[in-house]
């Protein structure tokens, strides 16, 4: 079956002497795996970069008995600026491209995650701004992964004072029921508003939130911890794109 589809690419990993095997986050597919045979050899036989999280027009031959299709054509539309990106840009998109490719199963079409993925984009081209909290804030709902922070895990109260995070129980607990997760750690009263408000609103309206810095580094922490451990291990870029932030000043 031969797919056309527009393709973001996640990564790319050399294969054999002369090929690519490249994940992309697909319009109409998902995510899809293709290999593209050759390119390593004549780097002209495909128009693109493969740049992370260059958006791409891609022709591929679905196969039923892999998971790897055979990619026929990868032609580039926009590199948002991934080909001389600044220290931040590139911390920023390669993280992002790391936690698509964790959080999104293989081939389930999912269009409201590729538009996601584009309105993150367009605001990196447009500035160094930091906007992963939303995006992994936005992402979870989506993938069906995202923390419940409305009321109480436990005893389904409303939340009017106390509150602690659970990662493993992946939501807030009230002051009654903390104890039982000896892990859970305080949240603050803005942090959930913060997160409910940008759950809840489109691209552009959380874009014009100001967070504190006591806030963005709660929500951080919250989502990066729940993150890893709902995935199983700490993403590999989490700690290079903090080193890339001192070092860019």
């Amino acid at each position: 079956m031969i797919c056309s589809t527009p393709a973001f690419l996640l990564r790319a990993f050399d294969f054999r002497e002369t090929s690519k095997i490249v994940t992309f986050f697909t319009r109409d597919f998902g995510k899809v795996k293709g290999i593209l045979k050759g390119v390593r050899k004549d780097p002209r036989k495909f128009s693109t970069t493969l740049s992370p999280l260059s958006l791409n027009h891609i022709v591929f031959y679905r196969k039923r008995n892999t998971e790897i299709h055979l990619v026929g054509q990868c032609d580039q539309i926009d590199d948002f600026g991934m080909l001389t990106p600044s220290l931040k840009t590139f911390g920023f998109a390669s993280h992002i491209a790391e936690l698509v490719d964790c959080l999104m199963p293989l081939e389930d079409a999912h269009a409201e995650v590729f538009e996601l993925i584009f309105d993150f984009l367009n605001t990196l081209k447009g500035g160094t701004a930091d906007t992963r909290p939303i995006f992994q804030i936005k992402i979870l709902s989506l993938s069906g992964f995202k923390p419940h922070f409305d009321s109480c895990l436990a005893c389904d109260a409303k939340i009017e004072r106390d509150a602690f995070f659970s990662r493993s129980r992946g939501g807030l607990l009230c002051g009654r029921c903390c104890p039982t997760d000896r892990h859970a750690e305080a949240v603050l009263q803005g942090s959930i508003a913060t997160l409910l408000y940008i759950e809840r609103s489109e691209w552009s309206k959380a874009l014009r939130l100001n967070m504190s810095s006591q806030i963005r580094g709660q929500l951080e922490g919250i989502l990066t911890s729940f993150i890893n451990f709902h995935v199983g291990r700490a993403l590999k870029t989490s700690r290079p794109v903090h080193e890339l932030i001192d070092l860019a000043g």
